[in-house]
C-alpha cells in the first residue's frame, strides 16, 4: 500500500508538469500557417559598394531556396530574372513565391546573382541571407567575382 501511495505522490507532480507543456489550440495554430497556395511578394534591392558599372546587357536573378537539408542541392522556391537595360546598383526587385511551401521548422535562403549578357557571372551573394517574414523588405549585397581565377596569372607573351 505504502508503495502505491509512492507512486501516486510522485505521478501527480508529473502529470502537472505535462499539462503546462500543452500545445497551442488548433486554432491558433491555424493563424499561424499561411492559406493553402497564398502568394506573397519578396521585395528588396540588390547593391554592391565598388563605383564599378554594370554592363548595359547585365541580368539579375534572385531566388529563394530551401536549405534546410545539408549535403543536398537546395530546391528552389521561386526565382526571377531581370534585365537590368542599362540601370546601375541597387537595383530593385519583387519576387513572388507560394507562402505554403514555406514549412515554419525549414531554413530558407535568398540570393542573388548577377550576370553580363553572355551569361559569365561578375556579381554573387557571398554570404546566407535569411529569407525575411512576409512584408518585409531585404537588401542584398553582392561581392565582385574575379574574372580570373584566384592564384592564376593571366599568360604573357614572349
Amino acid at each position: 500500500m505504502r508503495d502505491a501511495s509512492i507512486f501516486a505522490s510522485s505521478l501527480i507532480p508529473i502529470l502537472a508538469m505535462l499539462t503546462a507543456c500543452e500545445t497551442l489550440p488548433r486554432a491558433e495554430t491555424a493563424a499561424m500557417q499561411p492559406a493553402p497556395d497564398s502568394n506573397v511578394t519578396l521585395s528588396g534591392t540588390v547593391f554592391y559598394r565598388e563605383r564599378i558599372a554594370l554592363p548595359a546587357d547585365a541580368r539579375l536573378a534572385v531566388r529563394t531556396s530551401d536549405v534546410s537539408l545539408m549535403d543536398v542541392a537546395a530546391p528552389v522556391i521561386a526565382e526571377i530574372e531581370i534585365a537590368t537595360e542599362g540601370r546601375q546598383v541597387p537595383l530593385a526587385f519583387s519576387l513572388n513565391y507560394n507562402a505554403a511551401r514555406i514549412d515554419p521548422r525549414g531554413r530558407y535562403a535568398v540570393s542573388a546573382r548577377i550576370t553580363e549578357g553572355g551569361g559569365r557571372l561578375i556579381w554573387t551573394t557571398d554570404t546566407h541571407v535569411d529569407l525575411p517574414p512576409p512584408g518585409q523588405l531585404i537588401e542584398l549585397a553582392v561581392a565582385r567575382v574575379p574574372s580570373e581565377p584566384l592564384g592564376r596569372q593571366p599568360r604573357q607573351s614572349v
